[in-house]
């Protein structure tokens, strides 16, 4: 795959900085979106090891690919196999096994990465919905994707205790796609800056359940 299809095209997808879409979807045809998931939901129950070969090996033909293709098969699928629903994970886990859709991970602020104490943005629970309000940036596939796994504070007062992580799907009002970063490598991973403007998500798309956050982040990073 990488000899006959991606090497050929790797110069020309990083000099438009396009995403690749049509050597994504290959990938998830070939099954390498699920390749660390079980069986039951179109994975191949591979190991963290055969995960990172893949990787280097895709890499070897083109950076900007593999970066897409780490983003998918990690943080942005991760978080819905081990606490969406049966809704989440029928609509949108298994479609993004196949790579027929595109999960993004925001978790970096402006103001704030690895210091989750720091996070601006903020989901407040209202009734049967969560409302999130805030800004991300350098997310990985934003410009493509389907859904996000967003990182927001319920309550700054508990620091990291008070973080969680929540599931936004493309469309949903008050979720605005920002301008892509033009990078000097890579170009073809679309990195972009997201908002979220009084966006309401049912309270079934918290992921996990509220106060841990950065316990369930750590278990899967």
């Amino acid at each position: 795959f990488v000899d006959k299809e991606v090497i050929p095209q790797a110069q020309a997808i990083d000099e438009r900085g396009e995403f690749p879409r049509e050597l994504f979807k290959r990938a998830g045809e070939l099954g390498y979106f699920g390749l660390r998931y079980p069986e039951q939901i179109g994975g191949s129950n591979a190991d963290m090891a055969m995960f990172c070969l893949m990787v280097e090996e895709i890499a070897r033909g083109s950076m900007s690919l593999a970066a897409g293709v780490a983003m998918q098969c990690l943080m942005s699928t991760n978080f819905i196999f081990r606490f969406g629903t049966e809704d989440h994970k029928k609509r949108l886990l298994v479609p993004a096994i196949k790579g027929e859709k595109i999960g993004a991970f925001a978790l970096t602020e402006p103001d704030a990465g690895s210091d989750l104490t720091a996070i601006q943005t903020t989901a407040v629970k209202d009734g049967n919905t969560y409302v999130l309000n805030g800004r991300k940036t350098w997310i990985t596939n934003a410009t493509v994707a389907d859904f996000f796994t967003v990182l927001a504070t319920q309550d700054k007062s508990k620091g990291i205790k008070g973080v969680d992580f929540f599931l936004v799907e493309k469309g949903t009002p008050g979720l605005i796609i920002g301008k892509k970063i033009d990078k000097m490598g890579v170009r073809a991973s679309e990195t972009t800056e997201l908002a979220f403007e009084n966006c309401r998500i049912p309270k079934e798309n918290l992921l996990g359940e509220e106060g841990t956050g950065f316990k369930n982040l750590m278990s899967i990073l």
